[in-house]
């Protein structure tokens, strides 16, 4: 098996794709730093059979889509695409290259029929977004980072990357996706972060403010 997935691994990795650069200025109050900080609320997954495993898009949607993790890798469209990431504790890290599935394609397939959309991690975390931000041709399900298969400290196997909101959207290690048709917090939308989350316009908390801080950090890389 593991010279099967590496197969599979070295053919994704090898793929030609569309490029795509999503490239602003820095937003308020950010500092640029060298390498991501790895922040958890939940401990990382410990072993998955990549073989097993699946993307749901469920919720309000004409068509529910369940997708195995190798055919994202080998038969789903791919873009690479190149971004800073912004954290919302206040650093960024500049011109990050992730490899993956637009999620519009998956948007296309479904036919939401909803406006908002929960995003679930295996590992028990949820983020909610507005469906515009899933339209956009910047947002991917990323397996990939800067050339490699994404790293588990990154969200191996699939991580939601959206460019143009704080990195707490950028759900790790993806499994579900919910259209939902009313907004729901996800775990730090609950404990007082801003529901939309733009860098730009600095929606870093709720009118209310941070009410708790249940975030670990892990390892830097």
């Amino acid at each position: 098996m593991t010279n099967e997935i590496d197969e599979i691994v070295r053919t994704a990795l090898s793929r030609s794709c569309d490029k795509i650069i999503f490239r602003r200025e820095l937003p308020p109050n950010q500092k640029v730093i060298p390498r991501f900080i790895i922040y958890d609320v939940y401990d990382p997954p410990e072993s998955i059979n990549v073989f097993n495993y699946k993307l749901r898009v469920t919720g309000l949607v004409e068509n529910k889509v369940e997708i195995q993790y190798v055919d994202l890798l080998m038969k789903a469209p791919c873009v690479d695409l190149v971004a800073d990431f912004h954290c919302v504790t206040g650093w960024s890290v500049l011109n990050v290259t992730w490899r993956g599935v637009p999620t519009n394609y998956l948007m296309n397939m479904v036919k939401p029929r909803g406006d908002y959309v929960m995003a679930i991690g295996i590992d028990g975390y949820t983020t909610n977004l507005p469906l515009s931000a899933l339209l956009e041709e910047t947002t991917i399900i990323a397996y990939a980072m800067n050339g490699k298969i994404l790293p588990r400290e990154h969200g191996f196997p699939l991580r939601l990357v959206v460019p143009s909101r704080y990195g707490w959207k950028s759900a790790k290690y993806l499994s579900e996706l919910v259209v939902m048709d009313s907004n729901e917090p996800g775990y730090w939308e609950s404990l007082g972060y801003h529901d939309n989350g733009d860098p730009w316009l600095e929606e870093r908390f709720s009118e209310g403010g941070l009410t708790a801080m249940r975030r670990r950090v892990r390892v830097v890389r």
